[in-house]
């Protein structure tokens, strides 16, 4: 009778506690709620090859993640400063490559500023086949985020 009294309570306490439920997965859904759409520039200055393909990998997190929710994501990648030198085939490693070519097949665009190029005395003839050169990405960030995007920095 006694153990009872003991157990009963115990259990109760028990059954409240966080370690007897399982965790909820956490999701994005408050923030994004009656979208049918997001679209994002990711304006990436990184010139570390090691930061690059760990961005590269959370920006396919990222997609995973709005699409798993029912949003249909429009994403750009713009690179400028002394990362653009990473962008050919003669830097990259394969695995930088391959979460490229991934991220360009589900229909991520990457850009890189030709400006920058010059400046950073990249040669753009060497730019990797999944990169766009365009004249000058500050124009692009003028002119997607006039369109809708949200722009993100990644440094």
């Amino acid at each position: 009778m006694l153990v009872r009294f003991l157990i009963l309570p115990m259990l109760a306490i028990l059954s409240f506690s966080t370690s007897m439920h399982a965790a909820e997965k956490p999701d994005d859904r408050v923030a994004l709620a009656g979208l049918k759409t997001v679209k994002v520039i990711f304006d990436v200055r990184v010139a570390d090859l090691d930061k690059l393909v760990f961005n590269l990998a959370l920006f396919g997190e990222t997609l995973e993640g709005i699409v798993a929710q029912g949003v249909k994501p429009e994403m750009i990648v713009a690179f400028r400063g002394p990362g653009v030198k990473l962008l050919s085939s003669a830097t990259l490693d394969e695995e930088a490559i391959n979460l490229l070519r991934a991220l360009k097949e589900r229909g991520v665009r990457f850009e890189a500023c030709a400006v920058a190029m010059r400046i950073f005395k990249a040669d753009p003839a060497g730019l990797i086949p999944e990169v766009i050169l365009v004249a000058n990405v500050f124009n692009s960030f003028i002119g997607y985020q006039n369109k809708g995007y949200a722009m993100i920095a990644i440094n």
